[in-house]
């Protein structure tokens, strides 16, 4: 028997907050591809989830680097113990938990050293090279993981090496090597739907009023139905794991996952997390026709954001329909030269028409911004801000810009000399600045990105003040009585965060 623990890592913050994560889709995926292939296969092998986050006591627990929020080392271990698995994989998909992920395993090879400790995701596939120079790390499954990680595990049980294996990179002799790329899956519909019943699927619905705020229904299931992006914005590191390629699900498999989670779980409202939603308008379309016809009594959203260059007023009509009820919009640039120099494919000069049409159809409408780009200055960042206030908006996000590792953004820190190499495994949130700009402090930066988010609030109270808005663009946010409920949730939730 060969067997795999499959790891979610705990995640340590600086604050004494306890989080919970949303379903661990990429693990979840990668275990129901791999146990599909090898049931006509004459191994016996044993896949198992862990998620360290989730699991673990409804309070943090106070380590040297911060509140962790998950399991104990000591339970961890005892799970090691207890299980005895051949290889333990852990994805690393973001450079702010690398800390926590070397953390574990460390404490993996401390107490099973005969145990493979593979690393997978989106950061372990950017800094796979240096990753591998860790004593701890056995592998790194880089890229799109499915295919590469039932290759690399056939050729542990056969014993045949993994020399042939393409997206890997591993240790043998005390030698590093670097396979070459693997192709990416031309048709993601091949792919199974991620089976829920690997992990305790109940507690992610439980908890998911903690991580989505503001949902017309509960409980929320995350959705991926896409890999990838066609756009090369420079602040965005997603090319660096599946290029510049957009693959995604079919309607029919994308209506098949909503009628399973719907019927299986009783989910009432669904998460679109992926890159790139829009990449392919008539996909949605069909999709969203699918669920009119089926007269299904769900809901959506997109918190991952729509790229405002791909959507259409028909697109929005459909969409209302279908049960979406409000659209973020990734418009992130606020004046031409940051767009030029983001490279971000948006016509500003549209974006008040595209928000009016959205409100014009009832949906709650909200944008994400990113200011504090190397070169701007205050009197840029201003007129963001004036640009992003001035779209009547319900709400607004504004991000500070971030060398994330893998980014075109990262390169440009670095060249101008407002980060070192070594800076890149620091933690950051997006309303937080650790190098600024270069004519802006971090502290100045931060202090603007905070006025900005918090002074939108009264600025909007004056659309209110225009009767053709209200009567147009907000009283069909409220019209009816499922909307007016959503509406009043609304204001008791802004009411009690305010008070917090």
């Amino acid at each position: 028997m060969f067997k795999i623990l499959l790891f979610n890592p705990y995640c340590t913050h600086k604050t004494n907050n306890r989080t919970y994560p949303t379903e661990p889709l990429g693990l979840l995926s990668l275990a129901t591809y791999f146990i599909r292939e090898i049931k006509n296969t004459s191994y016996t092998i044993e896949v198992k989830i862990v998620d360290a986050q989730l699991e673990g006591s409804d309070t943090c627990i106070k380590t040297d680097r911060g509140y962790r929020s998950g399991l104990s080392d000591v339970k961890i271990q005892n799970i090691l113990k207890e299980y005895q698995s051949n290889l333990v994989g852990i994805t690393n998909n973001y450079t702010s938990l690398v800390h926590d992920v070397l953390e574990l395993s460390k404490l993996i090879k401390k107490t099973c050293p005969d145990s493979m400790v593979v690393l997978g995701g989106a950061h372990a596939t950017i800094d796979h090279r240096n990753l591998i120079k860790l004593e701890e790390i056995d592998a790194v499954v880089r890229s799109e993981g499915e295919e590469t990680f039932k290759e690399m595990i056939f050729s542990l049980c056969n014993n045949s090496g993994p020399k042939r294996v393409l997206g890997l990179t591993y240790k043998n002799g005390g030698k590093i090597f670097v396979s070459e790329d693997r192709p990416l899956i031309e048709d993601i519909n091949i792919l199974p739907i991620p089976d829920r019943s690997l992990v305790a699927y109940e507690k992610y619905l439980k908890k998911s009023s903690s991580i989505f705020y503001n949902t017309m229904n509960k409980p929320v299931a995350i959705l991926f139905t896409a890999r990838g992006c066609f756009f090369q914005c420079i602040f965005c590191s997603t090319h660096k794991v599946w290029g510049n390629k957009w693959r995604a699900r079919n309607p029919k498999k994308m209506l098949e996952e909503v009628e399973y989670l719907k019927d299986t779980y009783g989910v009432r409202e669904f998460a679109f997390e992926d890159d790139q939603l829009m990449g392919d308008k008539n996909r949605i379309k069909i999709f969203c026709k699918l669920i009119i016809e089926k007269k299904l009594d769900i809901s959506f959203i997109a918190p991952a954001g729509i790229s405002p260059a791909l959507i259409d007023e028909e697109t929005m009509s459909l969409m209302q329909q279908a049960g979406f009820y409000r659209l973020c919009f990734s418009i992130d640039v606020g004046t031409k030269s940051a767009q030029s120099y983001v490279k971000k494919p948006v016509q500003l000069e549209k974006m008040r028409d595209i928000v009016k049409q959205a409100n014009l159809k009832g949906l709650w409408t909200y944008a994400t911004f990113v200011i504090g780009f190397p070169e701007e200055k205050i009197k840029n960042i201003r007129e963001t801000i004036k640009f992003a206030y001035g779209l009547k908006l319900d709400f607004l996000i504004f991000y500070l810009a971030q060398p994330h590792l893998g980014s075109e953004l990262y390169d440009i820190y670095l060249k101008s000399g407002l980060i070192k190499e070594e800076n890149v495994y620091e933690y950051h949130r997006m309303d937080e600045s650790l190098f600024g700009t270069k004519y802006i402090s971090s502290a100045k930066l931060e202090a603007l990105g905070l006025s900005a988010a918090s002074g939108y609030l009264k600025y909007h109270v004056r659309h209110f003040l225009n009767p053709v808005y209200v009567i147009c663009e907000f009283i069909p946010k409220i019209w009816g009585l499922k909307k007016f409920t959503y509406f009043v949730k609304l204001i008791l939730s802004m009411a009690e965060t305010k008070k917090a």
